[in-house]
């Protein structure tokens, strides 16, 4: 069922067994997978079908640090999107930030998941393998390329074998022919579902704690239109992303003064994302000539290849991974023309003849406490705090990416994939974008001294509090979270169903009667 909060009475009580905050990707898979086995779910959603600029201002925020790219109709980014989501990298509607993203699906690697001795705050307390069957069975039930047995093509093999010579590392993604749109995918089910109900224009204010202080009762939301309602629940779920989960735990400071789950000041903290530099070209060299027809991006769906330094040089130079990636643009007649003025050879793929390569570097960010965000004094249309985001780097990060640079620009030429052209705009930390990638805001740890949540993403100091998204990241590897934010939901939703038992539903047979009773 999907209902709107303007057509529930302000009297009506509503209970759940879990209730779920963000209809995106995180809270649609955990919610849609506890409703199929028989729990009692209500999913609580900011937006509504249709973008509404006034509930997408509820995402504003005060940069104190290095800004966000923000709302342009005429930017660059997303032109496939409608001009009112172009350079939006959060959206407040039903679905969620799954509505503008472009369908990149990547694991992790092992080696994301280990502690570096030159990246402090670096390793998870879970292992590749506590999500490696989350990630199958998501490929499996979305439809996904099976990214394993990509790894061990022959002719990708061979590529990886030639690379490594030269202190070089690659890996695949897959890329959707139409994004994931979780409005799309879930919407039909949540609608016909006896145990799922959605409520849209339902914003999150403050989450309530029962008499004993460690576990949350009650959600309060409210609308633009000035409507409120209390929601009841034995488990909460935040899905709602980085920024809006730390919101939410901070802004939860009645009862408990410096906010829920912050005994330690690390809500907020470690905030990271992944600084990207796009304006490059590279001039394709005799490797990338042969291989050209794996480094197409188009047809989709397809996979395709991301570069990196190698583990042992970044070990050497006590760097961060800074992965790179490659798109062909293609001839021009003007380009044609001179190529063979210049005597350049032919560089083609399946798709035609490539003239260069468009470069793109996407940066890992070392985690540190000050990068953060934090309640300001600024009141939004609901009366609730604006965020502050103070996005900041170290000497480190900036060394890394200018190593970085320099090591790969000299194995790409030795290697023979080509010679990189930076123009007067060479990638640096300070003329680089965001990624839309916010991660780190309540940080997975195994213990409360060191992080916001525990293995199971439960927020330390409750009994009943989740968050499902990239918040939880300790690091963040340079390369889309989504697929790994959909394998953390994954197993999220296994661990609740273990945690709760299937109960006859009351919930929407009490809030459907109770609004008959109303009109």
């Amino acid at each position: 069922m999907i209902t709107d909060i303007l057509e529930i009475n302000e009297q009506t009580k509503l209970k759940g067994q879990v209730i779920v905050l963000g209809s995106g990707i995180a809270g649609a898979e955990v919610s849609t997978h506890l409703a199929r086995h028989g729990r009692d779910v209500i999913l609580l959603e900011s937006g509504r079908d249709r973008f509404d600029p006034e509930i997408q201002a509820l995402n504003d925020v005060i940069f104190l640090g290095k800004r966000h790219r923000e709302l342009n109709p005429n930017t660059y980014y997303h032109r496939y999107l409608p001009p009112e989501l172009r350079g939006v990298s959060r959206v407040r509607q039903f679905g969620g930030t799954s509505n503008v993203w472009t369908g990149k699906w990547k694991y992790l690697q092992q080696s994301d998941f280990d502690g570096r001795d030159w990246v402090p705050n670096s390793g998870w307390p879970i292992e590749f393998s506590d999500l490696l069957d989350h990630y199958r069975s998501a490929a499996k039930d979305y439809g996904f390329g099976d990214l394993e047995a990509e790894a061990v093509r022959p002719e990708i093999r061979e590529l990886r074998g030639k690379i490594a010579a030269y202190g070089l590392k690659m890996s695949s993604f897959y890329w959707e022919k139409t994004p994931t749109r979780t409005a799309i995918r879930f919407g039909e089910e949540m609608r016909r579902s006896q145990n799922l109900q959605v409520i849209q224009g339902a914003t999150a204010t403050e989450l309530k704690l029962d008499p004993s202080g460690q576990r949350v009762n009650r959600v309060v939301c409210r609308s633009l239109e000035g409507r409120e309602i209390t929601v009841e629940g034995d488990v909460i779920v935040l899905a709602t992303g980085a920024f809006e989960a730390a919101r939410l735990l901070l802004a939860s400071n009645r009862q408990i003064s410096h906010g829920i789950g912050n005994a330690h000041d690390l809500v907020g903290r470690f905030y990271t994302d992944h600084p990207k530099h796009h304006t490059g070209i590279l001039i394709p060299g005799h490797l990338t000539r042969q291989y050209a027809h794996e480094l197409q991006y188009a047809p989709k769906p397809r996979f395709c290849i991301c570069f990196a330094l190698d583990d042992d040089t970044q070990r050497e130079h006590e760097l961060l991974e800074h992965v790179l990636y490659i798109k062909p643009i293609y001839e021009t007649l003007s380009d044609r023309l001179k190529r063979i003025i210049q005597g350049r050879p032919v560089c083609r793929d399946n798709n035609g003849v490539v003239s260069t390569y468009r470069v793109k570097f996407v940066t890992e960010q070392l985690p540190q406490k000050a990068s953060r965000i934090k309640l300001g004094e600024e009141i939004d249309a609901l009366g609730q705090r604006k965020l502050e985001v103070e996005w900041c780097f170290t000497e480190h990060d900036h060394r890394s990416m200018a190593k970085t640079l320099e090591l790969l620009t000299q194995r790409f030429a030795d290697a023979g994939i080509g010679r990189f052209e930076f123009g007067d705009d060479p990638p640096c930390i300070d003329n680089m974008t965001d990624a839309a990638h916010q991660m780190g805001t309540t940080r997975m740890a195994s213990c409360p001294e060191e992080g916001v949540v525990d293995i199971n993403c439960r927020v330390f100091g409750t009994d009943n509090v989740y968050v499902a998204s990239s918040a939880v990241f300790p690091t963040g590897p340079s390369y889309s979270p989504t697929f790994t934010i959909l394998a953390l939901a994954r197993r999220l939703g296994e661990h609740l169903l273990e945690i709760t038992k299937s109960q006859p539903l009351t919930t929407l047979m009490n809030t459907a009667s109770a609004q008959n009773d109303h009109l």
